[in-house]
C-alpha cells in the first residue's frame, strides 16, 4: 500500500486507479471516459490529485506543461444556465477573473475572446461547441476536459427546447471518437444517469466506463494497522464502515469522544437507520414500493448484494432509482448489482427489522 499526502490528508492506495488514468491520457483520444462510482469513493480527490501531483507537478511551471487541462466541478461551480455553462469556458479579453487560492490552476485554461465574439455566442449567432473546437484546435498540446457531476446539465436547456447535456454530449463524441482531439473524461456518482448513459447505443461505443470503489479490505487492514488500532478494532471498524475513506477518517477523528469504537460506531448505524425511516415518511412510498426495497435490502443482508436481473418485476429499477439518487443504495449499471452507498448503509439496514 503506498500513501500519498495530498492537501495535507493522506491519499490512501490509489495506484491502480493513478496508473490506470495516466495511461489513459497518454494515448490517442478516441472515447470518452466515464468515472464512475459510490458517494466518497474519492472520485475527485482522485482526478485532482492525478491533475495537480502527476499531469502539472510544479505550478511554476504550468506554461510549459506538455498538457492543457479544463476542469469543472459542477459542485463548485454555478452552472445554472446556458449563459454560465459558457463563462466556464470562456473568458472577455483583457478582463481578469479572481479566483480562489484552490481553483486558481484550473481557471488558467479558459479561451479569452473579444466581447463581440462572447456576446455573439451567448445569443447563439455563434455555436458554441463549433467555437470550442476552433478554439481547441490552436493548442498544441494534449488537452483534457474534465466535467465533475455531469448530471447536474440535465435540466439546462438551450432555447427553450435544445438540451444543453446532449448537445454537450454529441460535442464529447466529436471531440474524441471523431477528430481525438481531446480527451474527455466526465465523473458522476449518480449511476441511475450512468445507466441511461450506459444503455444508450450511441454513447455506448463512443464510451468507456471505469469505477472507482471504495477501499479492499486487505488495504483497509493495512492502513489502520499503520495507525495503531488493534485486529479486534479493525474487524469491528470494517464490518461498519467498510472501505468508505471518508468514514474511516471521520472516526479517527471523533471516536475519543465516545466511550468506545463501538459506541461510536452504533451511533453512525442509527443515524444512517434514520436516514432511511426518513425516507419512508417523505417519499410517500406505496405499499408496493416499501415491500420491494425491504426485499432488496434482505437480498443485501443475505448475500452481500442485491441483483436487478432480467427476471425482476420493472418496478424494482425504479424503486432503486429512487434510493440511488438518495446516495443510500449504489447501483452499478454495467454488472446490474445493488449494495448500500456505503457499508454504514447496511448496518442501517440491519435496524429496519425486515
Amino acid at each position: 500500500m503506498k500513501t500519498r499526502i495530498f492537501r495535507n490528508k493522506k491519499l490512501i492506495d490509489r495506484d491502480k486507479e493513478i496508473n490506470f488514468l495516466l495511461d489513459w491520457f497518454n494515448q490517442l483520444p478516441e472515447l470518452i471516459l466515464w468515472v464512475y462510482g459510490p458517494k466518497s469513493s474519492g472520485k475527485t480527490t482522485l482526478i485532482e490529485y492525478v491533475v495537480e501531483k502527476e499531469l502539472i507537478k510544479d505550478f511554476k511551471l504550468l506554461q510549459n506543461s506538455r498538457y492543457w487541462i479544463k476542469y469543472i466541478n459542477l459542485r463548485r461551480t454555478l452552472v445554472s444556465s446556458y449563459e454560465s455553462f459558457i463563462e466556464s469556458f470562456f473568458e472577455e479579453s483583457g478582463i481578469e477573473k479572481k479566483t480562489e487560492e484552490l481553483n486558481r490552476i484550473y481557471d488558467l485554461w479558459v479561451f479569452k475572446l473579444e466581447a463581440k465574439t462572447l456576446k455573439a455566442i451567448k445569443e447563439r449567432r455563434i455555436n458554441l461547441f463549433k467555437k470550442l473546437i476552433e478554439e481547441l484546435g490552436k493548442i498544441d498540446k494534449q488537452k483534457i476536459i474534465i466535467i465533475d457531476e455531469i448530471q447536474t446539465l440535465e435540466d439546462i436547456y438551450i432555447n427553450g427546447d435544445r438540451e444543453l447535456l446532449k448537445e454537450f454530449l454529441n460535442f464529447c463524441v466529436s471531440l474524441t471518437k471523431e477528430t481525438h482531439l481531446s480527451h474527455v473524461v466526465i465523473l458522476s456518482s449518480n449511476t441511475v444517469f450512468i445507466d441511461r448513459i450506459y444503455n444508450d447505443a450511441k454513447l455506448k461505443k463512443t464510451s468507456e466506463f471505469f469505477k472507482v470503489d471504495h477501499l479492499d479490505k486487505s488495504i483497509v487492514v493495512e492502513w489502520l494497522s499503520g495507525e495503531g488500532f488493534k485486529e479486534n478494532d479493525i474487524e469491528l471498524i470494517w464490518d461498519y464502515l467498510g472501505g468508505c475513506i471518508p468514514d474511516i477518517q471521520r472516526m479517527m477523528m471523533l471516536k475519543d469522544k465516545y466511550k468506545s469504537i463501538k459506541e461510536y460506531l452504533e451511533h453512525r448505524a442509527f443515524l444512517a437507520y434514520t436516514e432511511m425511516v426518513m425516507m419512508y415518511q417523505q417519499s410517500k412510498f406505496s405499499k408496493e414500493e416499501i415491500e420491494i426495497f425491504e426485499n432488496i435490502c434482505k437480498e443485501i443482508l443475505n448475500n452481500g448484494s442485491f441483483v436487478l436481473s432480467k427476471d425482476r418485476d420493472s418496478k424494482y429499477l425504479e424503486v432503486i432509482s429512487k434510493w440511488a439518487e438518495k446516495e443510500i443504495l449504489f447501483f452499478d449499471p454495467l454488472t446490474l448489482e445493488v449494495k448500500g452507498n456505503s457499508r454504514i448503509y447496511e448496518k442501517g439496514m440491519e435496524k429496519l427489522e425486515l
